[in-house]
């Protein structure tokens, strides 16, 4: 991006009370209400993470999926450029404006392939 100022700065701060699903549909009502307020203007979102971490200093499941599959697998096409935790990345494509009005999000858990009896789960999207 050549300068900042051609762009909206999106902010959130995720707090430990909030899950993915609470996190997903924020950031989605977020990136709406810019699209409304600024249409077509570049988007750029920056994201804070309190809490949301292991024993060993790792994000927990919630914050990792959120950042990895969610993020980059689907709200990535939403916008110019994020800032998170786990990186800094600038959407090579033009960014999408067509925005879905809502997010149908399904936790499905699978049998444990190694037969100590704990499910794992799948992501949501």
């Amino acid at each position: 991006m050549k300068d900042p100022a051609d762009a909206i700065a999106i902010v959130h701060r995720v707090h430990v009370h909030e899950d993915f699903t609470r996190t997903a549909q924020i950031l989605l009502v977020l990136l709406t209400q810019a699209q409304q307020q600024h249409p077509g203007k570049k988007r750029c979102l920056y994201i804070e993470i309190d809490g949301h971490r292991d024993s060993k200093g790792d994000f927990d499941r919630d914050m990792l999926e959120l950042q990895s599959k969610f993020m980059m697998d689907f709200l990535f096409q939403f916008l110019t450029r994020v800032e998170m935790p786990l990186g800094s990345f600038q959407n090579p494509n033009p960014q999408n404006n067509v925005i879905p009005p809502s997010l149908n999000l399904i936790k499905v858990d699978r049998p444990s392939s190694d037969g100590l009896g704990e499910s794992k789960t799948n992501p949501r999207f």
